[in-house]
């Protein structure tokens, strides 16, 4: 792909802006203003000066308004037209065709005057400037330099040497040339970066699209059947990936065992990391005798293979039977007791971060549950965020929240939750919402 040839997306009458092409489009357009600005100056300057006649020289003001007036036509369609950068740069050859002409034209009726040839070697240079399609600023410079030849070979009682004239009028074309090219190339290994930039972020975006569906099946949505507990969870996941995870395993002794946790940070990183977790935690959910046993293990069997990354974890046993939890923390937040006269509090306990020592220092807690009482586990992506005004909302004011959501249950809490922790988000989403409900009947 070469640096002449720009795309556009349109989207109704405009045009899309997107990146490197969207930049290109948008400077070659800002060079096109630039070259007309230049022309309505040097057309429009002699209007200013008065009557060029007082000082012998031949310079109709009529020529000079027509072209201010073209001029202004041009620059303002640029600004309404959609699309029209298609047609820029045939139009600056037409401009820069009639300023030619119209400063040979000066140039020959005034003796190669001084004046006049700066101005040609100005509009000659800023053509190097304004173009960058070589196939039609080439042939412009050809016809350019004929012309230039033919005014100062006719040109009666010249004011200057002519050697002089054709030394900037050649000079200056030859670097208009050089302009373009040096342009051109750097336009090229742009364009040659942005490929390769866009190919490096599809390969990204494909690895994250394969992370984000092995994140999504680290969160269980179905669990066991038990005649004495109905579970439901709830998972909104982060634009990109993250270490949420649910699982959950029955053990020999029929027990229900649950791994809720949440790798530190967000990516493939933590994904692979969650991943792994996951994978200790189905290797020791039936050899263990505990909660706090399991999380050693799980610590042990990851802190050889993982480094710089931390994991906060909950881990449950429900006895279906005796309708006994006993659960055990690694750093995690505590997680919620919705008792069956709708009563929430927080279930004690605290423990060492998985990953973050190396021992685990942590201990198993009991509570025995009765028909109607809920237990909720949740990621802090739904306490940590500010709110209005700024305020960060925290662990507390989630506690409020879900309170005012007890008269439902299920699915149908979960999702109330998660829509009321939506709407008062005031910042961006950062984390992964994930929750766990146990409902004992």
């Amino acid at each position: 792909m070469s640096a002449s040839a720009f795309f556009f997306n349109k989207q109704g009458d405009g045009i899309a802006l997107n990146g490197l092409k969207g930049f290109l489009q948008k400077e070659a357009l800002s060079r096109f203003r630039f070259a007309l600005s230049l022309f309505a100056f040097f057309a429009g300057f002699g209007l200013l000066l008065g009557d060029p006649s007082q000082n012998g020289l031949h310079d109709p003001s009529w020529i000079r308004i027509l072209h201010v007036i073209l001029i202004f036509i041009s620059f303002v369609c640029s600004f309404w037209i959609g699309g029209f950068r298609n047609i820029s740069e045939y139009l600056l050859l037409f401009h820069f065709g009639l300023m030619s002409l119209h400063s040979f034209y000066l140039l020959y009726t005034n003796g190669l005057y001084l004046g006049y040839l700066f101005g040609m070697i100005l509009v000659s240079l800023s053509a190097g400037v304004a173009f960058s399609n070589r196939r039609l600023l080439i042939p412009y410079l050809l016809v350019f330099l004929s012309v230039a030849v033919f005014v100062g070979t006719y040109c009666k009682d010249p004011k200057i040497e002519v050697g002089m004239y054709y030394f900037g009028i050649f000079s200056s074309a030859i670097l208009a040339v050089l302009v373009l090219g040096f342009r051109l190339q750097a336009f090229d290994n742009l364009v040659k970066a942005d490929a390769q930039l866009e190919k490096f972020q599809a390969n990204i975006e494909e690895e994250l699209r394969l992370a984000q569906s092995t994140q999504k099946s680290l969160v269980d949505l179905e669990f066991p059947e038990s005649g004495t507990f109905r579970i439901h969870s709830y998972f909104r996941p982060l634009v990109s990936v993250g270490g949420d995870l649910i699982k959950s395993e029955i053990g020999k002794d029929g027990k229900l065992n649950f791994f809720f946790a949440d790798a530190a940070g967000h990516g493939i990183s933590a994904a692979m990391v969650s991943a792994m977790a996951v994978m200790a935690f189905k290797m020791t959910a039936p050899k263990t005798d505990s909660p706090a046993g399991a999380l050693s293990m799980i610590h042990e069997s990851l802190k050889t293979m993982i480094g710089g990354f931390f994991i906060t974890a909950v881990y449950l046993r429900l006895d279906p039977e005796t309708k006994e939890v006993v659960y055990s923390y690694a750093g995690h937040h505590p997680a919620v007791l919705i008792e069956a006269d709708g009563n929430v509090t927080p279930m004690e306990g605290k423990g060492t971060v998985l990953l973050a020592l190396p021992k685990l220092s942590n201990r198993d807690y009991r509570k025995n549950l009765r028909a109607g009482d809920r237990i909720l586990l949740f990621s802090d992506g739904l306490f940590e965020f500010f709110a209005e005004n700024r305020q960060f909302f925290g662990y507390d004011s989630f506690l409020d929240l879900v309170r005012k959501h007890t008269s439902l249950r299920g699915d149908k809490m979960l999702q109330a939750v998660g829509e009321n922790v939506a709407s008062v988000r005031k910042s961006a989403m950062l984390d992964d919402m994930t929750m766990l409900l146990i409902e004992v009947v």
